[in-house]
Parts: structure tokens; C-alpha cells; sequence
């Protein structure tokens, strides 16, 4: 199992439009210093699942047929803002699933194009070619997941982001 990040950084990333901080100054003269909102890669052998989809650019970065799936924690736009791009390509289907939000965000649901959108439930796990995820329920303004994950040589990680606190049946998992 591999793990890539893609970005760690809020919302507004870094650096912050208008913002002078040593931070964003560093990210404006170094490109390594900038951080895009919270996404990931995970792999393992053929399968290939897309934590969150903050990046505009994934239609150039996975050529039709190299995602298994995307995994959403939740619909704010710097989390989904890649797929409005996305779902107007051409070919198959791709499986996005995620926390149960029956707003989803601006008109992800009332036009998918080729996405097909799956409410997960929480605590409930799934497997996605070799790895198991369990969503793990999160404290946040819009119904969220973290997730479990699982591979088959017993390695586990959770990617939790967006969260204020984590309730008790999550701490307890």
C-alpha cells in the first residue's frame, strides 16, 4: 500500500491570497512551501483511490480508467472542487462515494455527468480492490467521514481531516 499526499493545507492553501506572513512569503519564492488543500493517492497494485478531489487538474492527471474510485470526506467545494471538471468527460463511469448529504454541493448531484455518486454509511466498511475502508464519523459543519484503511498485509492508517473533535464511537474504533 501506497500513500501519496497531495495536499495538506486548508482550504485557502498557502500561500493565502493578500496574506504577508513568513509562511505564505516562503511559498511565494518557494514552490515547495506550497500547500494545496487535503487530498490523496492511495494505491495498492492496480487500485487506485482518490482521497477527496480538490485538484482542478485530474482529468489530466488520471487518463480514463486509472481511478478505481473517489472517496470524498465531504462536500465543500476545496474537497469536490475537481470533480465540476471532471464529470464532463467521456467514458466509463466513476464510482464517487461519501458521507450521506443530500445538498452535496451546487449541482455535483442534479448533473454527474459520468460520476455515480454512492452515499456510504458510517462505520459500515467497503473494499475497494484489495483495502478495506471504514468511514469513521466526524465533527464538522457538513456531514463528514474519516476513513479507516486497511491493507491486506495488516498495515492501517486513518486519514481524518476537516474535524473539531472526533465523537466517541470514532476515538473508541
Amino acid at each position: 500500500m501506497r500513500l501519496t499526499f497531495l495536499g495538506t493545507g486548508a482550504a485557502g492553501g498557502v500561500p493565502l491570497y493578500g496574506c504577508d506572513c513568513p509562511a505564505c512569503e516562503r511559498a511565494r519564492h518557494d514552490s515547495r512551501y506550497v500547500r494545496r488543500p487535503c487530498s490523496a493517492l492511495l494505491e495498492s497494485g492496480d487500485t487506485r483511490i482518490l482521497l477527496d478531489a480538490d485538484l482542478t487538474n485530474l482529468r489530466e492527471r488520471y487518463p480514463p480508467g486509472t481511478l478505481s474510485a473517489i472517496v470524498l470526506t465531504h462536500y465543500h467545494p476545496d474537497h469536490v472542487q475537481g470533480l465540476f471538471h471532471l464529470r464532463w468527460g467521456a467514458g466509463d463511469a466513476i464510482p464517487v462515494m461519501g458521507p450521506p448529504d443530500s445538498a452535496g454541493c451546487a449541482d455535483l448531484y442534479r448533473n454527474p455527468g459520468l460520476l455515480r455518486f454512492q452515499d456510504l454509511r458510517k462505520f459500515e466498511p467497503l473494499n475497494i480492490g484489495p483495502l478495506r475502508l471504514t468511514p469513521l464519523a466526524l465533527i464538522h459543519s457538513k456531514p463528514t467521514f474519516g476513513y479507516a484503511i486497511e491493507a491486506p498485509g495488516g498495515e492501517r492508517f486513518a486519514y481524518l481531516t476537516d474535524t473539531a473533535e472526533l465523537p466517541p464511537r470514532t476515538k473508541c474504533f
